[in-house]
């Protein structure tokens, strides 16, 4: 063994060294990685920020032979559209009612001519104070 060290001692230092060397790359190489700061850097001249609508959603405009090949068209040109129930029920219209408003917060209401245009007369609800 110790004839081997003294006859070999340069390929082992060269073999220690790179083994350093190869550790110290390797280290060097899972360094974290940190992203730019987007206020401090200068944004893309190509970017364009896609708008959004008030409600978070987006518009989008489709040509009509897109349009034919996303939504399938009856012959007539109408569509068909699944609802759910709970969907058909938020779409019907409130039934009407009749209101015969008498009193307004125990106050007895009434109604008067409050102008006149071309001989047509505009009224107002009022109620009467004590």
């Amino acid at each position: 063994m110790k004839n081997f060290i003294l006859t070999n001692w340069y390929k082992l230092m060269i073999g220690s060294s790179l083994f350093m060397a190869s550790f110290g790359f390797m280290i060097y190489s899972v360094t974290s990685v940190n992203a730019k700061d987007l206020i401090s850097s200068k944004l893309n001249p190509n970017y364009q920020s896609i708008p959004i609508n008030s409600d978070g959603s987006i518009s989008v405009k489709f040509s009509d032979d897109q349009l034919d090949k996303i939504i399938p068209k009856n012959e007539d040109g109408s569509i068909n559209i699944k609802l759910s129930e709970q969907q058909l029920k938020t779409l019907q219209p409130n039934t009407v009612q009749e209101v015969d408003i008498q009193m307004i917060n125990g106050r007895q209401a009434g109604c008067y001519v409050a102008y006149q245009v071309d001989g047509k007369s505009y009224y107002s609800l009022a109620v009467q104070t004590p």
